[in-house]
C-alpha cells in the first residue's frame, strides 16, 4: 500500500482548470497502490458522485472538499514575481504585456492576475471531516455561488464563518492554507507578520485545530525554498503542515491539455508566451515521487528526518479525513421528501 494521500485534487468539473475526469484520477490513485484520495474541484462539488463512485469500485476511501476564491480578509503583501521559469524563458523571452491582448486577456488567467489585471483573488482548500462538515461545505458552496456575480463566485471570510465555523470548531471541516492563499502570498512577499494576521484570522473563525497549512512545491526554480519557508512558518506558529500536489491531470502527459485550458479561460492564443508551467509535475504523482519532494523541503527547511514528519502530518489529516459515502453521505440511500414545507404544515 502507498501511505501518501493527495488532499488538493482537481477534476475536470473545474471548469477549465482540472484535465482528468474523476473516474481517471481514482484509477491512477489505485494504480500507485494508493488506498485514499481527495477531490477539492474548484467552485463546486459537481463531481463529488461520480468520484464517489469511482472510489467505491476501486476500493479507495474518498475525501472530499473544495478549492474556494476568497476575498482578501486584510492587507496583502505585494508580490514578487516569483513565479518557476516559464517554457517562454527557456527559450526566447519576449517582453511581458503591460496591457490585456486583444479578445479579453487576464480572466482569471495568469497565476497573478484576474479580470483587468489586478492581482488574483487568494484561493483556500476547505475539506469535510466528517457528514456534518460536508453539509457545511454545501451550504457554504451554495451561499458563495449567491452571494458572487454569476460565473465568478467568490466567498469570503464571513461566509466561512457563517456557514463552516461552527462545523471546524466541532472537528468536522478543516482548511488548507497554501502557497495562493493570503497566508502563502504574505510568505511570498517575505511579510511574515502579515502571514500571522491571516493565520490568526482564519483560527479565530475556524478554530486552531482546525487550520492547516498546504506546502507544496513542483519542483520549478525556488518551489523548495519557497515550500520551505511554509514549513517552516508553520513550525514557528505551531501549526500543523500537510504536503500537496495541487493536482490538476492524472499523468504528467495531460500537461498539455492544462495548457489549453489555461488559454480558454485567458481568452488568449495557445502560445509558448502564455504558457506559465515549467514542468509537468501538477501530476498525481505516486507516493515514492511525493516522498522525494517532502525529503528535498524538508532539508531545504533545516530538518534532518527526510520530510518524514510532514508525511506523517499529511497521512494523519487524510485519515480524519476520510468519510463513507453512505453513512456519512448518504449517497445510495434512500431519500425521501420532508412532509414539513416551510415550517406551515403543508405537504
Amino acid at each position: 500500500m502507498d501511505p501518501f494521500v493527495h488532499l488538493h485534487v482537481a477534476s475536470g468539473y473545474s471548469l477549465r482548470h482540472g484535465a482528468s475526469h474523476p473516474h481517471v484520477l481514482v484509477e491512477r490513485a489505485a494504480e500507485h497502490g494508493m488506498d485514499t484520495l481527495a477531490l477539492t474541484d474548484r467552485d463546486g462539488m459537481y463531481g463529488v458522485v461520480k468520484f464517489a463512485t469511482a472510489c467505491r469500485k476501486a476500493g479507495i476511501r474518498p475525501v472530499f472538499g473544495v478549492d474556494l476564491a476568497i476575498a482578501p480578509a486584510g492587507p496583502v503583501a505585494s508580490r514578487p514575481d516569483h513565479r518557476s521559469q516559464s517554457l517562454r524563458e527557456q527559450g526566447r523571452r519576449t517582453p511581458s504585456r503591460r496591457t490585456p491582448a486583444r479578445g479579453g486577456a487576464f480572466l482569471d488567467g495568469h497565476p497573478d492576475r484576474h479580470p483587468g489585471g489586478a492581482p488574483s483573488l487568494p484561493r483556500v482548500v476547505l475539506l469535510a471531516r466528517d457528514g456534518r462538515g460536508w453539509a457545511a461545505l454545501c451550504r457554504l458552496v451554495s451561499a458563495t455561488h449567491l452571494a458572487g456575480e454569476r460565473g465568478t463566485p467568490v466567498s469570503s471570510l464571513d461566509l466561512v464563518a457563517q456557514y463552516a465555523g461552527a462545523a471546524a470548531q466541532s472537528g468536522a471541516v478543516a482548511v488548507l492554507l497554501g502557497p495562493a492563499s493570503e497566508l502563502g502570498r504574505a510568505l511570498a512577499g517575505r511579510r511574515p507578520d502579515l502571514a500571522r494576521d491571516h493565520l490568526d484570522r482564519w483560527r479565530d473563525v475556524l478554530g486552531r485545530d482546525a487550520v492547516v497549512v498546504e506546502v507544496v512545491s513542483h519542483r520549478g526554480q525556488g518551489d523548495a525554498a519557497r515550500a520551505a519557508r511554509m514549513l517552516g512558518f508553520a513550525d514557528e506558529v505551531r501549526a500543523s503542515a500537510v504536503l500537496t500536489n495541487v493536482v490538476r491531470y492524472a499523468d504528467r502527459a495531460d500537461a498539455p491539455t492544462a495548457d489549453v485550458l489555461d488559454a480558454a479561460r485567458r481568452l488568449v492564443a495557445l502560445d509558448a508566451r502564455h504558457v506559465d508551467r515549467v514542468n509537468a509535475e501538477a501530476a498525481l504523482l505516486s507516493g515514492k515521487e511525493m516522498a522525494e519532494v517532502a525529503a528535498e523541503i524538508a532539508r531545504m527547511a533545516g530538518r534532518d528526518d527526510d520530510g518524514r514528519a510532514l508525511l506523517a502530518r499529511t497521512r494523519t489529516e487524510a485519515e480524519r479525513c476520510a468519510v463513507d459515502p453512505r453513512a456519512d453521505l448518504g449517497i445510495g440511500e434512500v431519500h425521501f421528501p420532508e412532509l414539513m414545507v416551510g415550517g406551515n404544515g403543508s405537504s
